[in-house]
């Protein structure tokens, strides 16, 4: 976003409790379609009730898939992109109105949040930058080093195990934060996963608190909500769910049943 574009008007929703998968996907799905008759713009702070797989939209249900996933609840994504084990996170969803300035470039939205989230990180103890810095640094070292790049390989079952420059990294490289979007007649649902901790079923992927063990977590709790907000609005103000939003997402629970 332009420091001279007039941005429209945030809402924050800030999810109490946590909810089910179920649940965390229709409401985003509800605040997409009813962002077709809005002219403001929406964020929303939210976590999951148990350990839930989410699918990227275009990921087959059929094909390998971790055992220690098997069991647990799974939900379809409006992104893209492979699968999230929502377990140890915080989970952002913003939805942008038709007229927002971020229509003439979708992908830059990646950066302007991400931007704001690494600001936040560093303000908190957790140094972090986007996966395309952190690439260029890396091929640096190894050209210094004359090092060969390892060979690409298949691509992981979990997003957090796949590399796109979008990506927020902590300085070793470890994926942070990921982020997808899902676009409809000019209207932008984007929303992402911010990873605390390690999983108990996923023990590769370390969170922040492991990354940095005197990481502040309920300043950066606290703070997510306007850092995110400002990232995309001049000016917002935080709100419950209203009973149109719900009934708009128990709609298509319903019809996703």
């Amino acid at each position: 976003m332009t420091n001279d574009t007039c941005l429209p008007p945030a809402e924050v929703l800030i999810d109490h409790l946590p909810m089910d998968g179920a649940f965390n996907m229709a409401l985003d799905e509800a605040l997409l379609e009813l962002a077709a008759e809005r002219e403001h713009s929406i964020v929303r702070i939210y976590r999951w009730s148990e350990p839930t797989v989410s699918l990227g939209c275009f990921q087959a249900r059929t094909g390998p898939v971790p055992p220690q996933f098997r069991l647990l609840p799974t939900v379809r994504r409006l992104s893209g992109g492979g699968a999230i084990l929502h377990d140890q996170e915080l989970t952002y969803s913003v939805v942008l109105p038709a007229q927002h300035a971020a229509r003439h470039n979708p992908s830059g939205l990646y950066a302007t949040v991400h931007g704001a989230l690494i600001r936040l990180l560093g303000d908190c103890g957790a140094a972090a930058l986007l996966r395309a810095d952190h690439d260029v640094r890396l091929a640096a070292i190894r050209d210094a080093a004359n090092a060969a790049t390892p060979p690409a390989t298949a691509e992981p079952f979990l997003c957090f195990l796949r590399g796109d420059p979008n990506d927020v990294v902590h300085g070793t490289g470890s994926k942070i934060i990921g982020s997808a979007q899902r676009r409809r007649r000019g209207v932008i649902l984007q929303h992402g996963s911010i990873l605390l901790r390690t999983s108990a079923l996923a023990a590769d992927l370390p969170g922040i608190q492991d990354l940095v063990p005197n990481f502040l977590l309920a300043e950066f709790t606290e703070r997510l909500p306007a850092a995110v907000a400002a990232a995309v609005a001049d000016r917002w103000t935080v709100r419950d769910v209203t009973a149109a939003e719900l009934q708009r997402a128990e709609d298509i629970r319903g019809r996703s049943a």
